[in-house]
């Protein structure tokens, strides 16, 4: 009995000095690694590519050996939405090499980014459940309008319901559309090319169609260009509060606010490439024979005006259903975040397709929903 002891007892020994023995290992190696920084807005890397992966394949052969295969010792360079890419993988191995251990999310942001100054709506760890509203109690009887009395709309459109009347200045500008993720594309859903600077290709081309059909129906809109998710994505609602804040500031007459977006789908997932086709047949409508992107509302329920917030995308709904049934595919509330809502009444996240769509489908869009936010518009103002 007492061989047994002394056996278990050296085996328990020898384990703890290989604990300690490959913790001291790690850290001697933590004052030997260096970090990149990039000064361009893109992420700063370990030259290994990954400081976990860094640091564990010193001391394991396995992981040294994806670390190899992933991450040469050759200078490089990943943006930030790359990134992702490489935690993912690794997020994947680990699962394969340890089924039984549950590995979260990790906290993916720029190095030297505090957590604290993240937003929350950019946060992927959030697994709560969304509330998603596709029928509208309030609208119940709403009369369908066909192509060919679309003209005569104005007799068919419901009335505004639990929405205070909009003032404002028609004189001056009192619309603003802004991207808080204007860097989101349409470009090549295949090439995995999901954003990009190029303005012919994102939601800012969706932003600029949207403002010209407004313009044109005799409203007073400005359209803000400006990218607020670069250098840093996880911050961009911070920076596109900052924007709003401050036009806010120059014009008080502002009051519609429509923050456009574009829904994503990674089609690495394989949920996504078992249903592609389904995927495909829900992200756009056939309309008077073109494809047009549907779209949706997204709404933060930590807003204090959530509720009049709800009911402007509710009517916003309401109004599409009649001219363009199909068209709009719900009002999503996240389980947290604000997403800069509370600067309005008459705020509105608005996401226009997906990288499932074309850029011709998501302008498509862009020009019948111009058409619809002018009717809404019009029929809440005093």
């Amino acid at each position: 009995m007492k061989d047994k002891d002394s056996r278990s007892t050296y085996i328990i020994i020898a384990l703890i000095c290989l604990i300690l023995f490959n913790l001291g290992t790690i850290l001697i190696n933590i004052t030997k690694d260096r970090i990149k920084t990039d000064f361009n807005g893109e992420v700063a890397i370990f030259k290994d590519g990954s400081i976990f992966v860094s640091l564990i394949s010193r001391t394991s052969s396995i992981f040294n050996l994806y670390r190899s295969q992933y991450y040469p010792e050759s200078p490089v360079k990943e943006t930030f939405y790359n990134s992702f890419s490489i935690a993912n993988n690794l997020m994947e191995f680990i699962r394969s090499q340890f089924p039984s251990i549950m590995v979260m999310n990790g906290d993916l942001r720029p190095i030297g980014e505090p957590v604290e100054e993240r937003d929350i709506e950019n946060n992927p760890s959030i697994v709560e459940d969304l509330i998603i509203i596709d029928r509208l109690e309030e609208y119940e009887n709403l009369i369908i309008i066909d192509d060919s009395n679309r003209d005569d709309y104005a007799s068919k459109v419901p009335k505004p319901l639990n929405i205070a009347p909009l003032i404002i200045d028609r004189e001056r500008p009192y619309i603003l559309i802004y991207h808080t993720h204007g860097t989101e594309s349409y470009s090549s859903f295949e090439n995995d090319i999901h954003h990009t600077t190029d303005k012919s290709l994102n939601v800012i081309r969706v932003g600029q169609v949207i403002s010209e059909i407004l313009e044109e129906r005799g409203h007073k809109v400005e359209h803000v260009t400006k990218y607020h998710d670069v250098p840093s994505y996880s911050k961009s609602y911070s920076q596109s509060l900052k924007t709003i804040s401050a036009k806010l500031k120059e014009n008080d007459n502002f009051k519609v606010l429509l923050d456009i977006h574009r829904d994503g789908f990674d089609h690495k997932d394989s949920s996504v490439s078992k249903n592609l086709k389904n995927l495909l047949e829900k992200t756009k409508i056939n309309i008077e024979g073109k494809d047009v992107a549907t779209f949706f509302f997204v709404i933060g329920p930590d807003s204090p005006n959530k509720e009049a917030v709800l009911s402007f995308a509710k009517y916003i709904k309401a109004v599409t259903d009649v001219l363009y049934p199909g068209l709009c595919t719900g009002i999503l509330i996240k389980p947290v975040g604000k997403y800069n809502q509370f600067l309005s009444d008459y705020s509105a996240l608005i996401e226009v397709g997906s990288n499932l769509n074309t850029i011709e489908e998501a302008l498509e869009t862009a020009k019948i929903l111009g058409e619809i936010l002018s009717i809404a518009i019009d029929n809440i103002q005093e």
